[in-house]
């Protein structure tokens, strides 16, 4: 089980690190020209592609793993840690739908061109579906942190 632990938890570094450092990079670039938006979106592209979407996904698939473990245990009734399953579930499905897909479509698209406004588009639903999935991942290592040291 250390090994399904330790998966988890690189999962969940490389999950949230990629994601702090995709919204670093979009606030970064709010002073640069126009033309530059398409090295940011590649950029982003990168740390979702390396560190987001491999992250999650191993931080989903170790987790059933934990937990199809722990389901004879005395562990299962707890709320802290079904806080922790859900929460981190629903912030890497919606990475996995959301955030990956559209990290991909900016890079294919031109922010100077004629779909400009779509790529605004795709820049504000990256931020809301990354912002959203960062805090509901956060949430569910402090609901993990209370289980394992308080709850």
């Amino acid at each position: 089980m250390s090994l399904w632990l330790f998966l988890h938890l690189l999962g969940v570094a490389a999950w949230m690190g990629g994601g702090f450092s995709a919204t670093a990079l979009s606030f970064a670039s709010r002073a640069e020209a126009r033309p530059a938006l398409a090295t940011v979106a590649r950029l982003q592209w990168a740390i979702v592609r390396t560190l987001v979407f491999p992250g999650s996904l191993l931080t989903v698939v170790s987790g059933l793993f934990l937990t199809f473990r722990l389901m004879n245990g005395l562990a299962t009734g707890n709320g802290w840690l079904v806080a922790m399953q859900v929460l981190g579930f629903v912030g890497a499905l919606l990475a996995l739908t959301v955030l990956v897909p559209t990290a991909a479509k900016l890079t294919r698209l031109d922010p100077m061109g004629e779909h400009a406004a779509f790529f605004d588009r795709l820049r504000m639903r990256q931020r809301i579906a990354g912002s959203v999935s960062g805090v509901l991942g956060l949430v569910a290592l402090l609901a993990s942190a209370i289980y394992r040291y308080g709850g």
